[in-house]
């Protein structure tokens, strides 16, 4: 007998590495000094990011503080992690002002697009794990 409660959500997400690969500061050696800029552990903020643990509410604001004065732009910690899948600006190259890019995780090592990525345009890619976004019905139907 199953008694787990069924999950409301969809799973949540988070483009944080994306957001890091968008800077100068944070894409080499990004997660201690986005950490350090954050004052938060590095361990945490590595948890967070590969989605081993959530964060608090906290937590969430100094990660986009952090963002934001590297971007110098307004980072909405919702534009950061998705409960449900989705994101207030569906694409991560709109949301940084990037004029459109691919992730590096586009590509295998020898230059060919992965598959998850057949299709995708450059700046049209939501988080480089979910390229077209996360599908799921909403409202358990």
């Amino acid at each position: 007998m199953n008694n787990q409660p069924k999950q409301v959500f969809g799973p949540t997400i988070n483009r944080i590495s994306d957001v890091m690969a968008h800077t100068t500061r944070y894409a080499f050696q990004g997660v201690p000094r986005l950490a350090r800029d954050a004052g938060i552990h590095r361990t945490t903020l590595s948890r967070v990011i590969y989605g081993k643990s959530n964060p608090f509410s906290q937590t969430v604001g100094r990660i986009a503080s952090a963002l934001e004065r590297e971007l110098k732009r307004p980072i909405d910690p919702r534009e950061l992690f998705a409960v449900d899948g989705e994101f207030p600006t569906r694409y991560t190259c709109d949301l940084v002002g990037c004029r459109g890019c691919l992730p590096e995780a586009a590509t295998d090592e020898f230059g060919n697009r992965k598959f998850a990525y057949q299709g995708v345009m450059p700046g049209r890619w939501v988080t480089s794990a979910f390229p077209n976004g996360v599908s799921h019905e909403k409202g358990g139907r």
